[in-house]
């Protein structure tokens, strides 16, 4: 049985085909990832693949996730990889969904109407499944949804001042994201520290090429995060403004813009891409910087004083952490980010090993701060399709294939 997994970022679309027995360990048999999808970048959009130990990148055009789902499937066909179920990562569930669920006709409705929940990635991961179900129509298809992980966040972590038949009634309410990068870093981490999960108090950064958000975890679970109601709470992101004074909307609707104007503004047109008018990739911004780029410099420590703010926040509301973890693209591969993080936190003991900080893996867990830090910091690798396999085969297990 070979399970294809799609992940949708906001501006990446990878994919694994895996096959699986019920004798043997899953194995990747297919695998690759879209990357640049319908952002604004300086380098060029493409796929790099490997499928049927063929490696190969290609350049071309990808103004939408709809668009590179096709092409991918269209690689596996010529490939001749067969596919017998597909799995989504589907952002945010919204007061629906708080368990991974087979997609028949009442949950594709819903996940239908929850675009308003997650404007840029819900329509995204939903296109990418009514091209699943047009060209592979017969084949059964998953949904695994990021806020499933956050489901259990303490009361006092998910309100918002609200009144409370208001924020009822709309569901208004903190969900949380990068669920499914959480709770595949969290399974990694009491090996790592040598230490129960149901001990563990940490701070994990999910800093990604669109999104990014941190996640605090007291006694192995959930207690708090970045990011809300949306993904546009939080961080400084790659388009998306983090947090804002919600005044400045009420302004901008007083001066005439509509709702999806403001949406447009500040989900798409803000964050790097608005701070810095150059990119919305952070890499590019710091090299672009270091050239004397001022407005680059500005949105470089802008991102960096708004991630220091909320490790800083949440080590304090855990009362100290086990260890402060970075995983995902920026988080694993950025290691001027984490030196400009950790440059001045010499007085709370947090010391980083800057020899190890800028030769950390890419492929698996780095221990990146010297042996006096009172605080281990740790970069570690992702795997959010595997949670996503493990999801779907839990279901399959329960008899819905």
């Amino acid at each position: 049985m070979n399970i294809l997994i799609f992940n949708c970022g906001s501006s990446s679309q990878a994919f694994k085909v895996y096959q699986v027995s019920e004798k043997d360990q899953p194995k990747i048999i297919a695998s690759g990832k879209a990357k640049n999808v319908a952002t604004q970048t300086k380098a060029d959009s493409f796929i790099e693949y490997r499928i049927n130990d063929k490696q190969r990148k290609e350049i071309i055009s990808l103004p939408s996730h709809r668009i590179s789902a096709d092409i991918i499937l269209t690689l596996l066909k010529r490939e001749n990889v067969t596919i017998d179920g597909i799995g989504h990562r589907f952002v945010h569930g919204g007061p629906h969904f708080d368990r991974s669920v087979k997609i028949d006709e009442n949950v594709f409705y819903e996940l239908k109407n929850s675009f308003r929940f997650a404007p840029i990635h819900n329509p995204n991961s939903f296109s990418v499944i009514e091209v699943c179900k047009a060209r592979l129509p017969e084949i059964p298809q998953y949904a695994v949804f990021d806020t499933a992980f956050h489901a259990k966040l303490p009361k006092e972590s998910q309100v918002y001042a609200l009144p409370k038949k208001l924020a009822g009634e709309y569901g208004f309410r903190k969900y949380g994201f990068h669920g499914l990068s959480y709770q595949n870093i969290l399974s990694k981490m009491p090996d790592l520290l040598g230490k129960p999960i149901e001990q563990l108090n940490l701070v994990m950064c999910h800093l990604g090429t669109g999104g990014s958000s941190v996640t605090a975890i007291k006694n192995g679970l959930p207690y708090d995060t970045s990011m809300g109601y949306s993904p546009l709470q939080g961080l400084i992101m790659s388009t998306r403004c983090g947090d804002l004074d919600p005044e400045i909307v009420l302004d901008l609707i007083r001066s005439g813009m509509s709702a999806d104007e403001v949406d447009s503004v500040l989900n798409n047109q803000s964050g790097l891409i608005g701070l810095s008018g150059y990119s919305s990739n952070l890499i590019e911004i710091i090299d672009e910087s270091e050239r004397g780029n001022e407005d680059c410099q500005l949105a470089y420590d802008a991102y960096s004083h708004r991630l220091k703010s909320y490790i800083g926040a949440f080590v304090w509301l855990l009362d100290g952490a086990d260890a402060i973890v970075f995983t995902d693209d920026l988080g694993i591969k950025s290691w001027k980010l984490r030196e400009k993080v950790f440059k001045d936190s010499q007085n709370m003991g947090i010391r980083l090993d800057d020899g190890a900080n800028q030769n950390a893996s890419f492929e698996k867990p780095s221990l990146v701060s010297r042996n006096d830090s009172n605080i281990p910091i740790w970069v570690v690798p992702n795997d959010e399709e595997i949670v996503i396999l493990n999801e779907i085969l839990e279901l399959i297990g329960n008899g819905t294939l």
